[in-house]
């Protein structure tokens, strides 16, 4: 079948894409969504169930632009450590993070 504006018109009609649901039926879900969050004892949920419905609620409430959004971090440039023995005597070990770093050089 060629795609031209005939079937193009025909594919509109049949595709669901860009059409929105009625008043009605978006109170009744509305209403339904309420009910069941009322029910919800949150005391029972593990950790696992109570991050996903944040997960959930967060998706549907915030605008789409700051979900999507990626935040950029300041990353550190140097490190240091202070190490302090029993007599109180204090060694500051200071590196820069570069190509070159290893963990193992802070404890000099």
């Amino acid at each position: 079948m060629p795609f031209n504006s005939e079937t193009a018109s025909n594919a509109g009609k049949i595709s669901k894409r860009g059409k929105s649901l009625n008043i009605d039926l978006r109170n009744d879900l509305k209403t339904l969504i309420t009910h069941i969050l009322k029910d919800l004892d949150y005391n029972t949920l593990n950790n696992t169930q109570k991050l996903k419905l944040l997960d959930i609620a967060l998706k549907h409430s915030l605008p789409k632009q700051s979900i999507e959004q990626h935040i950029v971090e300041d990353i550190p440039q140097d490190i240091q450590i202070t190490i302090v023995d029993s007599n109180g005597n204090e060694k500051v070990s200071r590196k820069k993070l570069d190509e070159n770093f290893k963990f193992k050089d802070l404890a000099g």
